[in-house]
């Protein structure tokens, strides 16, 4: 199967690097926006007060031995009852939601392509309303195979859910599991793009370039995954010469396509 990405200029066609976009960066500020919530949130602060309870008494026993181990009992378990009395189960859901946003974002880049190459509004923006290219990629190629030393939710192309429900994270004490829903869901709004997606672990990236302060993450594709490339109905003749002969000197069996508008069936896409 052939995925598709939308691209607004020629730079992936000079040195074959796809960028893998942080949750921060995509277009949806709703991406990757989990539902965090406790499970047991009564419980909650009464286990971290049972696994701290022991540890707690005998550190202040050792830094005030002048207490008796009665008292000292005795102020531990009220200043315990005084935590889970006042425990903000809120604000612990928004820490929790706060941390997985900020190791999201420093660790997690996601590639997002599209079953569709002939989309009018991924066209407009997309492949700068036109002027850009519609790569083809093959879905069997190892580039979409998971690697050595990644983390179990990157490397694995995954179809996108379109769903107006935020998914649930229900947390307990010490554990936060993530579902990979999280990363694979967005609104009903989006459903045209018809997406696919893959997550890399940022760090392994073949090459990091900042651009006006903010890190760009790349990654090298194989020139064997490229099957298409799909002109826009305006790229320049200088634009098209230039990726022409970067593909035949680097891709040469890539198959040239172009769009074109038909009055009677819209957008279609043709050989050159």
């Amino acid at each position: 199967m052939l995925l598709y990405k939308y691209m607004p200029s020629d730079r992936f066609f000079h040195n074959l690097k796809i960028r893998f976009t942080p949750a921060e960066d995509l277009n949806d500020p709703r991406e990757l926006i989990p539902d965090i919530r406790l499970k047991d949130p009564d419980g909650y602060a009464a286990d971290i007060v049972q696994r701290n309870l022991s540890s707690t008494y005998f550190r202040f026993l050792w830094e005030h031995p002048e207490v008796g181990m009665e008292e000292a009992w005795r102020r531990i378990s009220l200043a315990a009852r005084q935590f889970t009395d006042s425990f903000d189960h809120a604000g612990k859901a928004q820490e929790i939601f706060d941390m997985f946003m900020r190791v999201t974002n420093r660790n997690v880049g996601v590639l997002s392509l599209s079953e569709s190459p002939d989309n009018e509004l991924m066209w407009a923006h997309y492949a700068n309303n036109y002027d850009g290219f519609v790569v083809g990629l093959d879905s069997e190629s190892d580039f979409f195979r998971p690697k050595r030393g990644e983390p179990k939710i990157c490397g694995e192309l995954m179809n996108v859910i379109y769903s107006d429900t935020r998914p649930v994270v229900y947390v307990e004490p010490g554990k936060l599991d993530i579902p990979k829903e999280i990363f694979f869901t967005k609104t009903t709004k989006w459903s045209y793009e018809r997406e696919w997606r893959m997550l890399k672990f940022l760090e392994m990236a073949g090459e990091v370039k900042n651009v006006g302060g903010k890190n760009i993450h790349l990654f090298d594709v194989p020139s064997s995954a490229i099957k298409e490339v799909i002109f826009g109905t305006k790229i320049s003749k200088d634009a098209r010469n230039t990726v022409e002969g970067l593909l035949s000197a680097n891709a040469p069996h890539v198959v040239l396509k172009k769009v074109r508008f038909d009055q009677a069936n819209g957008l279609l896409v043709e050989n050159v």
